[in-house]
């Protein structure tokens, strides 16, 4: 008789140390963070299987009952699940039932293990490398923080900074050239589970006045790479931070 999924989480650990780095989960395998940030802190995963297979993570953390995450078939975007861990430890395990279902995961977070570049506050373009992070400081006034995609891919960011809002979150995730359209604040449609808004075309940015912050912002590629078939020759896409 084969293990039961409940049997299987946590045994078969490919990163005990996990930082949150890209990395993809063959079906019983597992990452294991140590300790999560006592603060908002973005997942994401995907289904990278190439067949019509329906996929499954099951997430414990701090000894808590197993939350099982569904991971749809050949979806292009990303799912993105944001959460405060409370700095326990977080344990994700493939629990698909077909063999050939893998997949990708990735968290964001301050400090998670990103190379970080700066991000000065005077609206100048930063173009920004695949799964680095930019630090700013924002200033006590109006500001915009602008993303813009310079390929039709689709393109993923997140960002985290700011108080949190009534449900204690301070981390957001956009998704620019989305196959979802344009999706959240200020459309007529509400974004899909997770993010903070979706772009049908390739520019998106967000004004807020929040005093003296930190701000990280993450950028976690698009379809094709998070596929593992990298596209060549595309620019790579900016983030502008400026006052209004």
């Amino acid at each position: 008789m084969p293990p039961s999924n409940f049997n299987i989480l946590g045994q078969s650990v490919v990163d005990p140390n996990w930082l949150g780095l890209p990395l993809t989960l063959g079906v019983r395998d597992s990452a294991t963070m140590q300790q999560t940030s006592d603060g908002s802190m973005i997942l994401a995963y995907r289904n990278t299987s190439g067949m019509n297979n329906a996929g499954k993570l099951a997430l414990t953390s701090g000894g808590s009952q197993p939350q099982f995450l569904p991971a749809p078939a050949l979806a292009l975007q990303p799912t993105i699940l944001i959460n405060n861990w409370r700095a326990n430890n977080l344990t994700l395990t493939n629990t698909s039932l077909n063999m050939s279902t893998s997949i990708w995961i990735a968290a964001f977070g301050p400090d998670l293990g990103l190379p970080t570049q700066p991000l000065q506050a005077d609206g100048a373009a930063v173009p920004v490398a695949l799964y680095t992070a930019l630090q700013a400081t924002t200033d006590p006034r109006w500001m915009q923080l602008g993303f813009q995609a310079n390929s039709g891919d689709l393109c993923l960011f997140a960002f985290i900074g700011g108080p949190p809002d009534a449900t204690g979150n301070n981390a957001y995730a956009i998704a620019l050239n989305s196959p979802c359209g344009n999706t959240g604040p200020g459309t007529a449609k509400a974004a899909p589970p997770g993010y903070y808004a979706t772009a049908g075309g390739n520019n998106y940015s967000y004004e807020f006045n929040w005093g003296s912050y930190l701000l990280y912002v993450y950028y976690f590629g698009s379809g094709s790479v998070l596929a593992d078939i990298p596209k060549l020759g595309d620019s790579a896409p900016t983030v502008t931070l400026g006052s209004i």
